[in-house]
């Protein structure tokens, strides 16, 4: 299957929220720093 790289920080982003299991919020610029993403 391929992904277009929306669809795949999207998937990033949500993945890293789930690992972190707990319910805290976090800014965008927080999950793309621990992913390695850029903000647009």
């Amino acid at each position: 299957m391929k992904l277009s790289a929306q669809e795949e920080y999207g998937l990033r982003c949500l993945l890293h929220l789930a690992k972190r299991g707990d319910r805290a919020s976090l800014t965008i610029p927080e999950i793309s720093a621990a992913e390695g993403l850029s903000i647009p």
